[in-house]
């Protein structure tokens, strides 16, 4: 049996994860959108809040499939690169070109200095890529686990018993905790965002963010240049369900808050993100049964320029104005209206979530077909 040195598993996740993070991101009206559609206010969880985890546990996958060579734990009969300076240039270029990515996304298209939110989801990315890169291959695997527990217990030790200006310790509310504090002292209230009372990919809470991608690391070191079998896959499921159950069981004493990256939510989504990903690899990796899996190849192979094609797309056609309606509301008003009492407000937002994403996946498509792969 061939080894894997390419993942399908991994492509075919990436482009459903993006398929989703689209559509959620693009409703024609929020405030008429399904509720699993949308982030938790607070300490609960949706499906949505799920996205941006599996995410960054994508880019974990992805690091231990590159980064294999530069292991120190590399078998003698495969090719071992060494750890230099070359390499370490590499991941911060990529690093810096996703950070600039995220600021060129969150100032489009006024570009206010005054308002430019600074920390943001590809900003978050590039520094979680560098951070867990660097750590895997200059850590031994043993003391990855040791850092990453350790990640998560300061975290909560801080969220727990740490108060700060107008925050008591513990006090774990969305106008009130103490990553937001944080944010405001750094960033000040300009420069945040501004839809919810909390930065969503702020400073504290980035750490976490990094045990997210390490996740995804130690699953793909367990599968990568090894021929696909089910008993990996469900040793994956398993670690997942053991993962995400802890994340749960820990909830009542730390609430799982996607806001602030809390552990639970890590342990909880990295959890889930597993067995997602265990499913996709035991299909598409160890059966090869699913015929249709190019349809999310298309977004997984260019994952990167998908998602800043579809934020540049959608923040111009909200700058569009259409009978005193934004451009996507008055769409998803409309096929309201012509769907009569067949399509409710919240379907009429949907069908242009839909639509919206099968017209970014159609500009991919012919990219796909050329085999132009963006890589940043």
């Amino acid at each position: 049996m061939a080894l894997a040195t390419r993942l399908t598993s991994l492509d075919v996740f990436r482009g459903l994860t993006i398929f989703a993070m689209i559509i959620v991101n693009d409703s024609g009206d929020f405030t008429h959108t399904y509720p699993p559609l949308l982030h938790a206010q607070w300490d609960h969880i949706t499906p949505t809040d799920l996205i941006f985890p599996f995410f960054l546990f994508i880019v974990g996958v992805g690091l231990a499939v590159a980064l294999r060579p530069y292991l120190s734990s590399t078998p003698p009969e495969e090719m071992h690169r060494p750890v230099d300076g070359v390499l370490y240039r590499t991941l911060a270029r990529r690093a810096l070109v996703l950070v600039l990515l995220g600021l060129l996304i969150n100032g489009f298209p006024e570009y206010h200095l005054e308002t430019w939110r600074i920390p943001g989801v590809l900003q978050r990315i590039g520094l979680c890529f560098f951070l867990a890169a660097i750590l895997f291959v200059r850590v031994p695997l043993r003391w990855q686990w040791g850092i990453g527990g350790t990640i998560l217990l300061v975290y909560a030790t801080l969220l727990r018993f740490v108060g700060a200006l107008g925050v008591a310790a513990g006090q774990l509310e969305p106008t009130a905790n103490l990553p937001r504090s944080f944010d405001l002292v750094v960033f000040s209230k300009a420069h945040v965002f501004s839809l919810w009372p909390t930065e969503p990919e702020g400073i504290l809470s980035t750490p976490a963010a990094v045990v997210s991608v390490l996740l995804g690391c130690w699953v793909g070191i367990g599968i990568v240049n090894r021929a696909p079998s089910c008993r990996r896959g469900f040793l994956i499921l398993a670690a997942g369900i053991a993962c995400a159950a802890l994340g749960w069981v820990c909830s009542p004493a730390l609430p799982i808050v996607k806001m602030i990256w809390t552990p639970t939510y890590v342990l909880f989504a990295g959890g889930c993100a597993m067995m997602c990903f265990a499913l996709m690899y035991l299909l598409t990796d160890v059966r090869r049964m699913p015929r249709w899996i190019w349809v999310a190849q298309v977004f997984g192979r260019n994952a990167i320029l998908a998602y800043v094609l579809s934020e540049l797309a959608a923040s111009a056609l909200s700058s569009i104005e259409v009978r005193g309606s934004p451009f996507p509301a008055f769409v998803a008003a409309s096929l309201d209206h012509l769907g009569g009492e067949h399509i409710s407000a919240e379907m009429g937002s949907l069908l242009y979530a839909c639509l919206f994403t099968l017209a970014i996946w159609a500009v991919l498509y012919f990219p796909y077909k050329r085999r132009w792969f963006v890589r940043v």
